[in-house]
């Protein structure tokens, strides 16, 4: 009975007799399936890089990994686009009842917690699932921050992180080379590099999504293709 796991992996929370819960197993393996995002913290702002997956018969400016949740805070995500959205938009009025109610933005922190606890209550209720998406929050409020949300509701803050489908390798690199001297342009030209090294193939025009937010401006800003283009040329 103990090594029978179809028993335990419909109910999303029954515990197997080892004490895992597979619904939330397939979660991650959902995130660590999706295409890789990666997120860079320096020391006058913080970026995003993102890899997609592209069909030569789609429009090449969708864009279903990187968000802007509110004017100085974003996200890029990996796993379950549908889940993302979903998230997002949660996200989203989260920053805009802040706004409303304090007359100043939600910190960084504060609606990276608030998503955590979102995605944790959908780890122990009955008739649900775990949502199948990690996210890389971004943004500044006194310092740039960086903080990743998984699906079992845990966050944790990070000078360099990337998830998805190459994340193992990524870190091993990011380990090795980040620097918290590393400028925004410096932070983009090494996440761009990464995501070249490991790419399993060439990265084509409409590959890559890039975003960044400085000290000096506080603004959320996703790069053009034009930009990002030069980026993949340059580094």
């Amino acid at each position: 009975m103990f090594g029978d796991t179809q028993s335990y992996d419909i109910a999303l929370t029954t515990f197997s007799p080892e004490g895992r819960l597979y619904q939330v197993e397939y979660a991650f393996e959902a995130v660590r399936k999706g295409t890789p995002v990666l997120g860079i913290r320096g020391s006058d702002g913080v970026v995003l890089t993102a890899a997609m997956r592209k069909h030569v018969l789609q429009e090449p400016n969708h864009n279903d990994k990187i968000f802007t949740l509110d004017e100085s805070i974003g996200t890029a995500i990996a796993g379950l686009s549908g889940d993302a959205r979903s998230l997002v938009r949660y996200a989203r009025e989260l920053a805009q009842i802040n706004r409303l109610t304090f007359a100043e933005p939600i910190s960084i922190k504060a609606l990276s917690k608030k998503i955590s606890d979102h995605l944790q209550s959908y780890t122990q209720q009955g008739g649900t699932r775990p949502y199948g998406v990690s996210m890389l929050v971004i943004g500044v409020d006194s310092t740039p921050q960086l903080y990743l949300v998984t699906p079992i509701g845990v966050f944790w803050s990070y000078k360099a992180y990337a998830v998805g489908n190459a994340a193992d390798q990524m870190n091993t690199m990011l380990e090795k080379e980040y620097s918290p001297s590393l400028t925004v342009d410096d932070a983009l030209q090494l996440a761009v590099r990464i995501h070249k090294e490991t790419s399993p193939a060439p990265i084509q025009p409409g590959g890559l999504l890039a975003a960044k937010i400085t000290m000096i401006d506080k603004k959320f800003v996703i790069l053009d293709g034009q930009s990002v283009q030069q980026l993949l040329e340059s580094s």
